[in-house]
């Protein structure tokens, strides 16, 4: 027979491992889960078959030969493990970029320079100094804009066929175009003149 003091040490033994955390390798086994009694195969298998079973709705879009992209000569192909990756050499970013317009560049320049001019004419408080500003403004329509819109109207009276006169008058029309929208911007950030 045990002592009171031998069933003391046992009880607070038993008292103490009730109170250790549960075992971290221990799992709950719930018999609710579709994976329950199945081996890891099995789970694979089931699955790999859940795939298929689902994909074979998508089977003509995944028919579609997917296009090739040829390695652009400013862009150069990295992994997205490289430590040369950024998101501006993924293939995602260069489906985004348009043809570059240089025209359409060159024009954005000119109004930008346009818009600056006008700007520091506004801020110019000399009159010496807002005329040479205005003649600067005036100097850069001239060599943008006029230069080229009187040499079309001089090819236009020497065009010999419709079709190059027409060609012509186009061209000239986008000049006068480019030209007010330049005297618009000069309006609208330079409004007074002395």
């Amino acid at each position: 027979m045990k002592t009171a003091e031998q069933l003391s040490c046992e009880v607070d033994s038993w008292i103490a491992e009730e109170q250790l955390p549960a075992n971290a390798a221990l799992k709950v086994i719930r018999t609710t889960d579709p994976d329950f009694g199945l081996s890891q195969d099995e789970i694979d298998e089931r699955n790999e078959f859940i795939h298929w079973y689902l994909s074979q709705d998508f089977l003509p879009l995944l028919s579609i030969p997917k296009t090739q992209h040829e390695s652009d000569f400013f862009i150069m192909e990295c992994s997205a493990e490289s430590s040369e990756y950024t998101a501006f050499n993924s293939h995602d970013f260069q489906d985004t970029l348009k043809p570059f317009d240089r025209y359409g560049y060159a024009m954005k320049k000119v109004l930008e320079r346009v818009k600056d001019l006008a700007i520091m004419h506004s801020c110019i408080s000399s009159p010496e100094g807002r005329g040479q500003t205005h003649q600067r403004y005036l100097s850069l329509i001239d060599s943008e804009f006029r230069e080229r819109l009187l040499s079309y109207v001089e090819q236009r009276q020497k065009a010999k066929t419709d079709e190059r006169r027409f060609s012509l008058k186009g061209r000239i029309a986008e000049m006068n175009r480019r030209i007010l929208e330049c005297n618009k911007i000069w309006e609208r950030y330079a409004p007074w003149d002395s």
